[in-house]
């Protein structure tokens, strides 16, 4: 999770700890009341739901950062921004180049629009429209080619990654959407992912 979360957590369980021992310094233990036992589980309940909505929701945020807009010869990541497949070595595959860019996303806050840095592109759903007309280039060190197309970028296919291990690539799960029909198709494994990629 993200340093936010856990510090989220963090003062929650440090405010659990302060309640309690008010709790005992205010005296309220010799009370024999039946809503002491009421409010401390009701307090826990609220500590559990936080920690599972933020779980939940950190959860999400990371399976959107992992979705990449496929067009050709050129892919685009909310972090990584466009990647020219054509920088990447002779040989590697569609797949091999998606693996490349999730292996090296940190997951941060700061998202890259696919038409320009002030207004979104987006789409139904809140992704990039089919079709974004982008103008210049813009080169970055990170990527193997974190680059701008000229012209009119048409994404064809969406890869959504529910799961990935970089150090295990039949760990990899997620789906393959096709843009024009809406058509999703689930898979398991990289082999499963390159398939679909070169239908």
């Amino acid at each position: 999770m993200r340093k936010s979360n856990w510090l989220i957590l963090a003062v929650l369980a440090v405010a659990a700890g302060l309640f309690l021992w008010l709790w005992y310094y205010l005296g309220f233990n010799f009370v024999d009341d039946p809503f002491d036992l009421v409010l401390a589980v009701v307090w826990w309940a609220v500590v559990l739901v936080l920690v599972v909505g933020i779980h939940t929701a950190e959860k999400r945020r990371r399976r959107r950062v992992r979705t990449a807009y496929l067009a050709p010869g050129v892919l685009f990541n909310s972090e990584a921004g466009f990647v020219d497949l054509e920088a990447f070595e002779e040989g590697t595959t569609l797949a091999d180049a998606i693996e490349q860019t999730l292996v090296g996303l940190k997951y941060t806050f700061d998202r890259k629009d696919p038409a320009d840095e002030d207004e979104a592109a987006t789409g139904p759903g809140g992704i990039p429209s089919s079709a974004v007309n982008i103008d210049g280039r813009s080169a970055s060190g990170e990527a193997a080619a974190s680059a701008k197309p000229r012209g009119t970028v048409r994404f064809e296919r969406i890869v959504r990654t529910d799961k990935f291990d970089k150090d295990d690539a039949d760990k990899w799960e997620g789906e393959v959407v096709d843009v024009r029909t809406q058509e999703a198709t689930p898979f398991k494994g990289k082999e499963e992912l390159s398939v679909l990629l070169a239908a």
